[in-house]
């Protein structure tokens, strides 16, 4: 029973990473409308540019991370302005089809400039906290508290501030919002770095809890669908509960099944559940 928990425990950790993973994800889904498969690959330009100022430049950890979140926002910023709102006009599958192929042109620079092999981030070895016979470490607690930090912030941002309300409406009627004087293209600005500041978090989190290879950023995209998908595409807390499902349910598996199995789950979790819930756990919500 010991050894379920433990399972249980993990699960909660990789929840906790793939809701860091999708949040921005789904952010742009709701409000730039459409499905953009190159937010995993942020993922891996946080990740490299922090093993980059870290280990080769010699910076402490603190800083790279901080300075790779940065770099990552305007990275997703300036593609979202360049790439993605000339094309707007043509749809959201246009849309959908280009990041496929934004995906591929910064998973190849990445490639280029990293090089094939694995990396490490030059951080201390993981020390272990036990607790009631289970066993987690400093930084897979760390991945759980900047979760619960950054839903708690995003949460309070969309909910109080006057650019996080602007953000919402949009999200629930562009063409309402703008004609009620809400400036469209200040809050894509807004949106894409925020998005993308998110993955830049997980990023981080993916160099610190694993080796990095340069093709690590697009696996990644196969779980934030399975979590987006089950979460409806839109409810901010619809996601954190599909994180946790997720994440849960493939670690939890490893109890019966291979490891090797884990994608498999993820995506029967989320075939069953849309079989009850077609519309996915947010329904027609509109975003929190």
């Amino acid at each position: 029973m010991t050894l379920f928990a433990q399972f249980f425990l993990t699960g909660i950790v990789t929840g906790c990473f793939l809701i860091l993973a999708t949040i921005g994800f789904s952010f742009t889904r709701r409000v730039e409308g459409f499905l953009n498969i190159a937010h995993a690959e942020l993922l891996g330009v946080s990740a490299f540019t922090t093993w980059a100022l870290n280990k080769p430049l010699g910076w402490h950890i603190l800083p790279s991370a901080l300075v790779a979140i940065v770099v990552t926002a305007f990275v997703g910023l300036i593609i979202g302005r360049v790439v993605y709102d000339p094309i707007r006009k043509f749809g959201p599958s246009v849309m959908l089809i280009t990041s496929v192929g934004v995906a591929y042109v910064i998973g190849g620079t990445v490639d280029a400039l990293i090089g094939t092999g694995i990396r490490t981030l030059d951080i201390p070895l993981a020390s272990s906290i036990r607790f009631l016979g289970l066993r987690i470490t400093n930084y897979q607690l760390l991945v759980v508290v900047l979760a619960v930090v950054a839903c708690a912030s995003l949460a309070l941002f969309l909910n109080k501030s006057r650019t996080g309300l602007a953000i919402r409406a949009i999200s629930a009627n562009p063409e309402l919002a703008a004609s009620r004087g809400i400036d469209v293209r200040k809050t894509s600005r807004a949106t894409w770095l925020i998005s993308s500041g998110m993955a830049g978090i997980a990023g981080v989190m993916l160099g610190v809890i694993a080796t990095l290879s340069t093709d690590i950023a697009f696996h990644q995209i196969l779980y934030i669908l399975a979590v987006a998908i089950l979460a409806g595409l839109g409810s901010l807390y619809a996601v954190i509960l599909s994180g946790l499902i997720v994440g849960i349910a493939m670690d939890v598996s490893v109890f019966w099944i291979p490891a090797g199995y884990r994608p498999l789950i993820a995506f029967a979790v989320v075939i069953l559940v849309l079989l009850v819930r077609p519309q996915g756990l947010a329904g027609s919500a509109s975003s929190k």
